[in-house]
């Protein structure tokens, strides 16, 4: 059987995002852990997870980041900038290739590709398919540039093209078709999935929530598989996360959206 390449790449922002990420990939999170409906981590093969690079913690990922960016004189940056990039690369459930071979190539491919620093990369074995995460630094001549980066669909269609060319095709990966885009209805009711999950076991207020899921509006799929969450066909009903995005705000409680 043909096997499709699978990376994905996504902007992390938000002052804490760094940390929030690594939290998540570092397992820190105890209501990931078995404790959120719908989940697919099991705790007991956590210990199976392995930091390929960066610190054991997501402390000291967060702390490398600051430590680069002090060095490069970044003192503060703008509420929305770009403060790290994503990325997912995955294997099949059944792949009978050289995991480690595979993983450790694909961060290697993925520091040289981009050139800013690799400041977390954890492979998951603790959920139904093996997965890496990468976090990168987009620091590029004292500067942060995460956007830029990333770019559009010109670049992530060739950031795809050299990924497989490189690594993909030598282990006997095809590459994926372009994907059509996520109907708004299954993007909304993706969210709306992310949003309960975490307000039930996050502990985070619905306005710290709302600032973090938004990002996530247009492309919610990468999200749910760092949640452990599966992209679902949409509903006629209104979601929870929509009503919370859409219902009057008092004005000495905004938290900064806007009516487009």
């Amino acid at each position: 059987m043909t096997n499709v390449q699978f990376l994905r790449i996504k902007k992390l922002t938000g002052k804490a995002i760094i940390e929030v990420a690594a939290r998540h990939n570092h397992r820190e999170i105890l209501a990931e852990l078995g404790a959120a409906s719908g989940g697919h981590i099991e705790p007991a093969r956590v210990r199976l997870n392995r930091v390929l690079r960066g610190h054991g913690t997501a402390a000291g990922v967060a702390s490398h980041a600051r430590a680069l960016m002090d060095a490069a004189g970044i003192k503060s940056t703008r509420k929305d900038a770009v403060r790290g990039l994503e990325l997912i690369f995955s294997l099949p459930s059944d792949s009978s290739i050289d995991h480690d071979l595979f993983f450790n190539e694909s961060v290697q491919w993925a520091g040289e590709y981009f050139a800013v620093p690799i400041i977390s990369a954890i492979v998951h074995n603790d959920e139904a398919a093996p997965h890496c995460h990468v976090l990168l630094l987009p620091l590029v001549n004292g500067r942060m540039v995460g956007s830029d980066l990333m770019g559009g669909r010109a670049k992530l269609l060739a950031m795809q093209a050299d990924y497989h060319v490189r690594v993909g095709q030598r282990h006997g990966f095809t590459r994926q078709a372009a994907q059509k885009r996520v109907s708004a209805a299954a993007r909304k009711q993706a969210l709306d999935r992310a949003f309960k999950m975490l307000h039930a076991n996050s502990g985070l207020s619905e306005a710290v929530l709302l600032a973090l899921l938004a990002p996530h509006a247009n492309d919610p799929a990468p999200l749910l598989l760092a949640l452990g969450l599966a992209m679902a066909a949409p509903t006629a009903v209104k979601s929870d996360f929509v009503k919370m995005m859409t219902k009057p705000c008092k004005p000495e409680k905004s938290i900064g959206f806007r009516k487009s």
